[in-house]
């Protein structure tokens, strides 16, 4: 049976961007949260057509989608199902604490949404400050604990690491927080200087070198792995089967289409993006066209080393027989070469029928990685 199709939406709204977010995303204003959904919709009919099969997960991420109230995302699911075949196993909302009345939890819950994925990012206020989030650590953590007492199957936290000014102290304020709450699935991330964003001031002021944020994400890792949340990607760890089924779909390289501004798809033999700005995306759907950009058309060839590459990031690593079934490629043979300098230089460990990053290996993933590419 082939996989089902994973569907992502885009709500491109916030409260007030943060300086570090490099996601499309923008404060809301009067009017354009319709324009939004009227794009939805025409895009949802547009695309429908080249859905084969079931769509058995949807992520509504951002920007902000926990500035949807629950009557918005119920009706929002509602008008998905008149379009896919919607069976989902898992529906996943991102939540930022403060951004929401926390009696949206329960109706959200109601809704329809099993899974609540919120970005805390920290549980210490001096990192909070610097990152310029609005929620104090309190009130994070008791959006969490509301969270947790209105019944989601799956409560994820999202946690960053190798921040300007980030201690050693305030990261074992976060663990001790996030022990407590117990959550089902944590997201760890570095913060990234990206040039151009109003962050980038604060890490010239106070530049993090590459061990420094090493040795916070090791931190990090450790506590995390000793409450039970497993590694089970370079970014993502969890409970015994808690992992986050729509993610999955990406490592594995299956199908998913994205709706809304700056959304990725991978569908039908092809990859694209969506046009980033709201207005570009909403023009060209009343024209009739597809928003897309940057559109790859997936040789057999490319398709292979993608999922490779993909599926790598995954701590069990890949089965090389069930890549051959599935790809038609002898990975041993068309990447001998990667394979021996990589096994050589201790980057990969190729175990019987089963290739995978070696321990310690997560931080230079992206560099051993595109030697597959």
């Amino acid at each position: 049976m082939p996989p089902g199709v994973g569907l992502y939406i885009h709500f491109p709204f916030c409260f007030s961007k943060c300086p570090y977010c490099h996601f499309a995303s923008r404060p809301a204003e009067p009017g354009l949260l319709d324009l939004w959904r009227r794009g939805l919709e025409r895009e949802a009919a547009l695309r429908a057509p080249g859905v084969c099969g079931v769509v058995d997960t949807v992520y509504l991420g951002g920007g902000t989608p926990s500035l949807l109230p629950p009557d918005d995302v119920r009706r929002l699911l509602e008008r998905l199902g008149d379009r896919f075949a919607l069976r989902p196993k898992e529906v996943t909302i991102e939540a930022n604490p403060g951004s929401a009345e926390t009696s949206y939890l329960s109706g959200w819950r109601e809704a329809g949404v099993t899974r609540l994925s919120v970005g805390v990012q920290g549980f210490d206020d001096g990192l909070l400050r610097t990152l310029g989030r609005s929620a104090t650590s309190a009130e994070s953590e008791a959006f969490c604990r509301a969270a947790r007492q209105a019944g989601f199957e799956i409560l994820a936290l999202d946690l960053m690491a190798g921040v300007p000014l980030q201690t050693r102290d305030g990261l074992r304020r976060t663990l001790d927080v996030v022990r407590d709450i117990a959550p089902d699935h944590a997201s760890l991330y570095l913060l990234e200087n990206i040039e151009g964003l109003p962050f980038e001031a604060v890490f010239d002021a106070r530049p993090v070198s590459d061990d420094e944020a090493a040795d916070q994400y090791e931190l990090m890792k450790a506590g995390l792995e000793a409450m039970g949340l497993r590694r089970y990607e370079i970014s993502n760890f969890a409970r015994p089967g808690r992992e986050c089924l729509h993610n999955l779909k990406y490592w594995r390289y299956e199908p998913f289409l994205g709706l809304g501004p700056s959304a990725a798809s991978h569908l039908g033999g092809r990859r694209w993006v969506n046009l980033r700005e709201l207005a570009d995306w909403v023009a060209a759907l009343e024209r009739g066209e597809a928003p897309e950009e940057d559109i790859v058309t997936l040789s057999p060839d490319r398709a292979a080393r993608e999922a490779l590459v993909a599926g790598l990031r995954l701590d069990r690593g890949l089965s090389l027989e069930d890549f051959r079934e599935r790809f038609g490629v002898d990975v041993r043979r068309e990447f001998r070469r990667e394979i021996e300098t990589q096994t050589a230089a201790g980057n990969i460990v190729l175990e019987g029928d089963v290739l995978r990053l070696a321990e310690g290996k997560a931080l230079v993933s992206n560099a051993i990685l595109s030697e597959f590419v």
